[in-house]
């Protein structure tokens, strides 16, 4: 899938609908601590995949689509990925061409940022901070980056580009 692909839009489309639906899957209480940040992840990797047509307008929506299906605050989720991916965009001409482990170097601090982001606005409304909420995520969306990136990969590509990295966009 190249950048000029006409059904981009509609594969990026598609991937957050299936990233959405991950977010509200059921889980136990103990599970849902460790739910990875698949919207946040997603608009990363579209930063990275396709930068001129995905920016921070893009991951803001994401954001906003979380909101409102989670039922949070609007604009929580919208914030922090905005920011998120705005330092990404910042970045991400120096990591675009690196191995996807070696861009978890830069999804470890954004998915750090938009956890304390999430939280820090929540705390302005509820008190009581919740530690777990924070560093549980974290750890479970580095451990998903390398999987997303690769069924992302496939996701819409041919046979032509079926040796294709994330990398080599």
């Amino acid at each position: 899938m190249e950048e000029n692909d006409p059904f981009i839009y509609f594969w990026s489309a598609l991937s957050l609908v299936l990233a959405l639906m991950l977010q509200i899957v059921p889980l136990s209480v103990l599970l849902a601590y460790w739910r990875p940040q698949f919207v946040l992840l997603l608009a990363c990797y579209w930063l990275f995949r396709a930068p001129a047509l995905h920016g921070v307008v893009f991951a803001w929506l994401c954001g906003l689509a979380q909101d409102v299906v989670l039922g949070e605050l609007i604009g929580r989720y919208a914030l922090s990925f905005a920011l998120c991916t705005y330092l990404l965009q910042l970045l991400q001409q120096r990591f675009q061409f690196m191995w996807v482990f070696h861009q978890l170097i830069l999804i470890l601090p954004l998915v750090l940022l938009n956890q304390l982001l999430a939280n820090s606005i929540t705390l302005f409304l509820r008190s009581g901070w919740q530690g777990e909420l924070v560093v549980a995520p974290l750890f479970s969306s580095l451990l998903v980056w390398p999987l997303l990136a690769w069924l992302l990969n496939r996701m819409g590509s041919s046979e032509a580009y079926e040796d294709e990295e994330i990398s080599s966009s």
